[in-house]
């Protein structure tokens, strides 16, 4: 959920509402999406703040998409090749570097992704996608280590 004051959304969760520009009068929108009560009691606490913990982490994973599981079976198999051209090379060096930073972009977000105890849907949600995110730049590192040893 999101507070918006005269059409910015408000980014900072410690302000204070006089810091943002809130004062009588000030038109607040509250943006977010209306949790329906069945799934709240999917998660094992039944908090609504562990459902948008797990809707959080759902988000970030989903960053992740099966193109991005084709481009890096893409990568692998390029990277494996023999005969490449310089060029070739760079693009294959910088496509590498692109997948590195997409997956650390991911495990940085899970990082910042604060679970409380008791919420074990949610930190076991954020256990899955870390490790689902390492083992795709565990390929990525793997395939970049052969190509580096292809020269």
């Amino acid at each position: 959920m999101k507070l918006q004051v005269s059409g910015a959304n408000i980014k900072d969760d410690t302000a204070t509402l006089t810091s943002v520009g809130i004062c009588r009068n000030s038109t607040v929108v509250l943006n977010g999406e209306q949790v329906d009560e069945t799934e709240v009691k999917q998660v094992a606490s039944g908090n609504p703040e562990e459902y948008a913990l797990v809707q959080r982490i759902s988000k970030i994973v989903d960053t992740i998409t099966a193109e991005t599981e084709r481009e890096i079976t893409e990568f692998e198999q390029l990277a494996q090749a023999k005969e490449l051209s310089d060029d070739e090379k760079k693009k294959l060096q910088d496509k590498g570097i692109y997948l590195s930073e997409k997956m650390m972009q991911c495990l940085i977000s899970l990082d910042a992704v604060e679970c409380p105890m008791g919420f074990e849907t949610a930190r076991q949600r954020r256990r899955e996608g870390v490790r689902y995110s390492q083992k795709l730049l565990g390929r990525v590192d793997k395939a970049k280590a052969v190509m580096n040893t292809n020269k």
